[in-house]
């Protein structure tokens, strides 16, 4: 300490002047306190340094949005997409590798209700805000914030507000945004199926449109989202009923069955025991 009041004596008076001149409401320039601080840096550390802005990586796409929008392209569209055996255009902004945070978003690995953990470097978290906030700090160059990869920017189109914000359902409907998400709408069902590229395109191009555009309306048309992909569990759930009838009735006809030769059995027991009594003489 007293290497360092020896080396800059004047450095810590000015210093002093400025703390009583903040004190008294005298106004120093910023500039100024800044270079008069880092002159308290030692020469010889060379592990001291000032974190720079140009270091930050700020992404402007909502990482709740986007994956509110991808949690409705891959229920609401995707099923049908591959019953069609169709291969979505790279062009078209639904598309996998067109979502900016997709790559972070699979290498999630939950185990636990309150275990979240990177699949990048295996470190553990308890709730997955923040395992979002360690891809943005430690996995931003994973990122591709290039034009047209934020699926945020399509929430109007795909009624994301059905899935993260509820609140903005019960407001009155605006006809210049109904007819802005509509318009969007069906630029995303012409670049991602184009009606020219075959009788699949065709029929997804117009399923698109009654499953998205159609409820960007405030006259009260269709309910959007409203067509949902058959669950392969309901037949599970259908098969098991119909065998356990089955198996109820198999039973039963057993059950009857063998009581049904238990009775016969006593009653010929019966005829044939009444059959060979003495008669009294």
């Amino acid at each position: 300490m007293g290497g360092l009041n020896s080396r800059y004596p004047s450095r810590i008076i000015l210093l002093c002047f400025f703390i009583s001149s903040q004190f008294w409401g005298l106004s120093v320039p910023s500039s100024i306190l800044q270079q008069n601080l880092e002159g308290f840096k030692d020469p010889g550390d060379e592990r001291v340094s000032i974190p720079r802005e140009d270091n930050f990586h700020e992404i402007h796409c909502s990482r709740e949005r986007s994956r509110a929008a991808w949690q409705i392209v891959d229920e609401y569209l995707m099923p049908f997409v591959e019953k069609e055996k169709y291969q979505l255009p790279s062009n078209c902004r639904v598309h996998r590798d067109n979502d900016i945070y997709r790559e972070q978003e699979e290498h999630k690995v939950q185990s636990d209700i309150n275990e979240w953990s990177c699949g990048f470097c295996k470190k553990s978290f308890y709730e997955e805000k923040f395992l979002d906030k360690h891809f943005d700090s430690r996995h931003y160059n994973l990122l591709n914030a290039s034009h047209g990869r934020c699926l945020a920017d399509l929430c109007g189109a795909l009624h994301c507000d059905l899935v993260v914000d509820t609140a903005r359902l019960k407001s009155k409907c605006n006809p210049a945004a109904a007819a802005r998400n509509r318009h969007l709408c069906e630029s995303l069902a012409n670049s991602c199926f184009p009606v020219d590229k075959g009788p699949s395109a065709n029929r997804l191009h117009d399923f698109f449109l009654r499953q998205f555009c159609d409820g960007h309306t405030c006259s009260g048309g269709s309910r959007p989202l409203s067509i949902k992909p058959k669950s392969s569990s309901m037949w599970y759930i259908i098969i098991s009923i119909v065998t356990l009838i089955l198996l109820l009735l198999y039973y039963t006809f057993i059950y009857l069955y063998r009581r049904g030769l238990k009775s016969g059995s006593q009653e010929l027991k019966r005829i044939r025991h009444n059959g060979l009594k003495k008669k009294p003489s």
